[in-house]
């Protein structure tokens, strides 16, 4: 039986890249998105370059999350297994003080909510295993503050706190938990012109840093790193 690999936020961007990353590792995959479209034009995708690789897709609105704990509870019950979850799923809002309350819940249902719902569930179901991986798609700006983005900086830095407390409550369980922070990566999410694309960070950069920390021996643990834009760290 094949390894299952979870991926939230599937049918684009980070997550989309992830999603080839196991189906080229051999995994199974339950890709999740809003997106029906998307989702399945990702599926043919991989299902034509790893044609052994068996992939159920679900699409589902991170902005209810309701909606998304049911989801994954119906899920997790059909496997024996979630040997990795990737929760990529997020989106991006500019603004602090001017955003509305129904943009603020957005930013915190999906960002957050939903996030932190799809961890809960499956951090018990691997405990009960007694393995697992678990990587959350967190920001720089959740490292530090970016007074444009503030909003959805502080979502990003709850999922970074939210997953070093992960990381030293699983740990006695076996499980990996890290939290991978890239600054501005070439997705449509960042395609305001504002930075040439051939300037920000690659997707592959966090398949590659996927594929360190995975490497690494039993012994070593990342708990959470941080992928700078160098053409952003030139501002400052």
């Amino acid at each position: 039986m094949s390894k299952v690999a979870l991926i939230t936020g599937a049918s684009r961007g980070i997550g989309k890249t992830i999603s080839h990353y196991f189906a080229q590792q051999g995994y199974s995959l339950i890709l999740l998105s809003l997106n029906k479209e998307n989702l399945t034009r990702t599926k043919s995708e991989l299902a034509l370059l790893y044609t052994s690789c068996n992939i159920k897709t679900v699409s589902v609105d991170f902005n209810k999350p309701n909606e998304v704990e049911s989801t994954l509870t119906s899920i997790i019950t059909s496997y024996k297994n979630i040997d990795v979850l990737v929760n990529s799923a997020g989106i991006l809002k500019a603004g602090n003080i001017n955003l509305t309350l129904t943009e603020l819940s957005e930013l915190i249902n999906i960002n957050l909510l939903s996030t932190i719902t799809v961890c809960n569930l499956v951090a018990n179901k691997m405990k009960q295993q007694g393995f697992g991986e678990i990587y959350n798609i967190g920001s720089t700006a959740g490292l530090e503050p970016v007074p444009k983005i503030a909003a959805y900086s502080a979502t990003k830095s709850a999922i970074v706190s939210y997953s070093q407390s992960l990381y030293h409550e699983l740990l006695p369980f076996g499980i990996k938990v890290c939290c991978l922070c890239p600054s501005v990566v070439n997705t449509d999410m960042t395609n305001d012109g504002r930075i040439n694309n051939n300037l920000k960070i690659e997707t592959q950069d966090l398949t590659k840093a996927l594929d360190f920390i995975r490497g690494l021996s039993a012994s070593a643990a990342v708990s959470m790193l941080s992928i700078r834009c160098k053409v952003i760290d030139l501002e400052k």
